[in-house]
């Protein structure tokens, strides 16, 4: 089992550096992030170094959260659509390991960039001469889980719609959309009274928010740190929780997408 898990991550990692659309996003996120910020790197002034560094690591984390969903998103739909399912299943290779091996592929990818922002502020802070934002620690884990229980999601909706049809639905059904019409729809129902078309709809609406993931449980009680980067701000009793939320959703998701492939007789 061990050995299949490591031969299949290092298929995955192949997979990942051959295809195409995923060098050519990743180039262009990479050019867009050195556009934006290497001309200010030059020419801030040293009272805005923090807010620098702060700037880089946020995009570098944007960049990570976006590529990790996208290899989700393509790793098991690519083999889906090219109809080759089968064919790594008969390695003999078991749908649960496979899953699994995407998944942990992922999350390397994942953890490689999310510890190259924390290199890049640790080096910035260190030629800049300011104190090393120990806040970032604290940010950088958050975001790591959040981001492996994004491309859990993310790899479900692969496998039972089409990969556009799968990104288009990750930004229309998100979890801020509904809490802005949940609110709507509240205030509709205190204003107009006991309508019961706008209860049932109100019901309706409770029940997708309550069901979509969340993939920042805790975002009011930390924003402080994402805004200081002070360590000091840092609340862990909100971590601890956050990471087990995310952990939760990740398994979650690997179930059920294991079950989809068994289910559709891909094995």
């Amino acid at each position: 089992m061990f050995q299949q898990i490591i031969a299949n991550i290092e298929a995955n990692l192949i997979f990942y550096r051959r295809n195409r659309l995923l060098v050519a996003a990743a180039i262009f996120i990479v050019l867009m992030l050195g556009i934006t910020t290497l001309p200010s790197l030059f020419f801030m002034s040293s009272s805005k170094h923090l807010d620098q560094v702060r700037s880089i690591v946020q995009e570098i984390h944007g960049f990570a959260f976006v590529l990790t969903a996208g290899l989700g998103l393509l790793l098991v739909s690519q083999h889906i659509r090219d109809r080759s399912i089968k064919m790594v299943f008969t390695k003999p290779c078991p749908p649960e390991i496979w899953i699994l091996s995407s998944f942990l592929s992922a999350a390397i990818v994942a953890f490689v960039l999310y510890a190259g922002a924390f290199l890049i502020a640790a080096v910035l802070s260190s030629l800049w001469g300011i104190p090393f934002p120990s806040g970032i620690i604290y940010i950088s884990m958050n975001e790591y889980f959040q981001t492996l229980s994004l491309m859990a999601y993310v790899t479900f909706l692969s496998v039972i719609l089409h990969p556009v049809l799968a990104a288009l639905f990750i930004l229309l059904f998100q979890e801020q959309t509904f809490y802005f019409i949940k609110m709507l729809l509240a205030s509709g129902v205190k204003a107009e009274g006991e309508r019961p078309f706008l209860k049932l709809l109100k019901l309706l609406v409770d029940a997708v928010y309550m069901v979509l993931p969340t993939f920042n449980p805790y975002a009011e009680q930390t924003h402080q740190v994402y805004s200081t980067l002070r360590g000091s701000d840092a609340n862990w009793d909100y971590l601890y929780p956050a990471v087990a939320y995310a952990l939760t959703v990740t398994a979650l998701f690997y179930f059920l997408t294991v079950l989809v492939l068994k289910k559709k007789r891909y094995v």
